[in-house]
């Protein structure tokens, strides 16, 4: 088998057909299995799947279980000698697989690929980053960024060798998953899972590249609209917990520090333009209680996940 495709799925029925019809469409000439790992789904994922789909191999859950332990039960049962994490709002154009897995062959220092990622309207996404450091994670969404950009990379002609790439479409050679380990389920529900791992595969001498000629679209964040203030401090937390495993607890709990005084700051500035009504009021209100639940978040020693009902 030459390719494992693992589709972890939580109620996006109708994207996750678009998806697999992508997949049998676009990808041809090599030998390819489809796992999907449903998370307790209840808009009829499932049987959308065994009716149209009869050749997946899906696994049903009672519970969702996240991100990485979906991915890791998609692993256990794969059989490629690649395999590739795939989210179920993406759609594979022209033969983005083939290109990956030709890519794979061709270089085997490559512990892991990603592709060029456009969104529904086809305008390019970020697709590889750096590893976060608590200066990245400052200036981020500040003009500042640009002193510490996310997407720096080593040009290697038709292809990029990055810290590491995202996890929508991400191709992984089997023989560096068993020696480095699976997804660490410290993360779930969910962020900095891919982050981790590439981290790991560049310790143990793998690299990570960006394929430009394979692209897909992904729609992104369909999973998450109706609870984003809950996927924004899971994010926070996963930066944590990131920081702590591979920079120590000292720096990790400087990043909560750091952070938390740039909430302040930050709801200093939303306040004075709520009171000098500059900008929309709504949209105010709502960036401002965003950076005080944050900011609560961050003061909590256990950092406790609000109860998703």
């Amino acid at each position: 088998m030459d390719l494992s495709i693992v589709i972890v799925n939580s109620n996006t029925r109708e994207l996750l057909r678009d998806c697999l019809k992508s997949i049998y469409e676009n990808t041809v000439g090599i030998k390819h299995e489809v796992i999907v790992v449903d998370n307790n789904s209840a808009d009829g994922s499932t049987n959308m799947v065994e009716t149209e789909f009869p050749c997946v191999k899906l696994i049903r859950n009672t519970e969702n279980l996240g991100f990485s332990k979906g991915n890791n039960q998609g692993f256990e049962v794969s059989s490629g000698r690649y395999i590739l994490m795939l989210n179920s709002d993406t759609r594979v154009l022209d033969h983005a697989v083939n290109s990956t897995v030709r890519f794979m062959d061709e270089h085997p220092e490559a512990g892991a690929v990603g592709c060029r990622t456009v969104d529904g309207e086809g305008e390019p996404q970020l697709t590889y980053e750096r590893f976060p450091t608590i200066l990245s994670e400052m200036f981020r969404t500040t003009p500042l960024s640009r002193l510490f950009p996310h997407n720096v990379a080593v040009n290697r002609g038709d292809y990029l060798e990055v810290d590491w790439a995202q996890g929508s479409f991400l191709m992984l050679r089997r023989a560096a998953l068993s020696e480095i380990g699976m997804l660490d389920e410290m993360y779930s529900p969910a962020y900095s899972e891919e982050t981790d791992l590439c981290y790991r595969l560049k310790q143990a001498g793998w690299q990570v590249y960006y394929v430009p000629d394979a692209t897909i679209v992904h729609l992104g964040g369909q999973t998450t609209k109706s609870m984003y203030e809950w996927h924004f401090l899971q994010l926070h937390r996963s930066k944590f917990l990131f920081f702590k495993k591979h920079r120590g607890r000292l720096y990790a709990h400087t990043y909560r520090l750091v952070r938390s005084a740039m909430c302040l700051i930050r709801i200093g500035m939303l306040l004075s333009k709520v009171v000098l009504h500059v900008g929309e009021s709504e949209h105010l209100r709502k960036r401002l209680k965003l950076q005080w639940q944050l900011f609560r978040f961050l003061s909590d020693p256990g950092l406790t996940l609000p109860i998703l009902l």
